[in-house]
């Protein structure tokens, strides 16, 4: 079940909870074991060692959850993202001392081998912490959540650093593998004045552009480039960007970046929302919102 995005909101007919950042996990006991897979059904249970926790519990479950590397007691994606495309097992198991992870559920979509989906949430979730309780294992926890007080809760985790909240309606069933307005994602972002200064081109050989590699100002004044962006582009915008940046081609890119691109002089701007600033020094989940006149 996937949940749709909108601002926050106050509704005591709504249950809200915080917006993990990890890896979303279906987890799965079983009468042989424990099986797990994302949202692509690709199986990563053997990534996972800490999943093994669930063989405290009867067979027959399916959960629904987060896998999250905690870092000063917030969730660190980059962390995570090691975890996740680890695959020789020496490695595996090394991360587990180094990266470790909590399995973070907020849905029981299966018990005793019977589906729950048809149950409202509330009901859900009061046996998913019964569950979580009888297990008792500090890597499996229960994804807290408040009734009521949304922009209360979405401020308190934007003061944290942390993505957003999720809004979920206490009466709402579970749909597998369906976006639903009975849950609402609240994501925090910043924003970003870039300059465009080059192009990934589309892969089709057409005179358009799959990205666009965008440059902003670094703390010591240089313009360095910070990312690529290809979400959020209006086609009115597609088209202006195409007309414009297709005549300022350059040889060679106008800061360093090892990126396979089309290069442009600078000139045209725009404006990037965004989650965090990566380690590295990059954007993080980019999103294009509008062009800009000028620097």
């Amino acid at each position: 079940m996937l949940a749709k995005r909108g601002p926050a909101f106050d509704s005591p007919d709504h249950l809200c909870e915080i917006k993990w950042e990890g890896i979303r996990v279906l987890a799965h006991r079983e009468r042989d074991g424990i099986r797990a897979y994302t949202r692509n059904r690709n199986s990563v249970v053997e990534r996972y060692p800490e999943l093994d926790a669930l063989r405290a519990a009867a067979p027959g479950l399916v959960l629904d959850g987060e896998i999250v590397a905690l870092r000063d007691d917030r969730p660190d994606f980059e962390s995570v993202l090691r975890r996740e495309q680890a695959r020789d097992p020496a490695r595996i198991r090394a991360l587990v001392t180094e990266i470790p992870v909590t399995y973070v559920v907020f849905d029981l979509v299966y018990a005793g081998f019977d589906s729950l989906c048809d149950l409202r949430l509330d009901a859900r979730r009061e046996r998913l912490a019964e569950l979580v309780e009888s297990i008792g294992d500090p890597r499996i926890v229960l994804s807290e959540a408040i009734a009521e007080f949304g922009k209360a809760m979405f401020e308190g985790a934007c003061d944290r650093g942390l993505e957003g909240v999720v809004a979920k309606r206490r009466d709402s069933t579970y749909t597998p593998g369906r976006r639903s307005d009975a849950w609402i994602k609240i994501k925090r972002s910043q924003h970003l004045h870039c300059a465009i200064v080059g192009m990934i081109p589309a892969e089709d050989g057409s005179r358009d552009f799959k990205s666009l590699v965008v440059a902003s100002d670094a703390p010591d004044g240089e313009l360095r480039v910070v990312g690529r962006v290809g979400s959020g582009i209006r086609s009115e915008d597609r088209a202006r960007l195409n007309e414009e940046l297709w005549k300022r081609l350059r040889a060679a890119p106008l800061v360093p970046s090892d990126l396979d691109a089309v290069w442009v002089e600078p000139g045209v701007y725009c404006e990037v929302s965004f989650l965090e600033w990566t380690q590295g020094g990059s954007l993080r989940a980019p999103v294009f919102e509008r062009l800009h006149s000028g620097a």
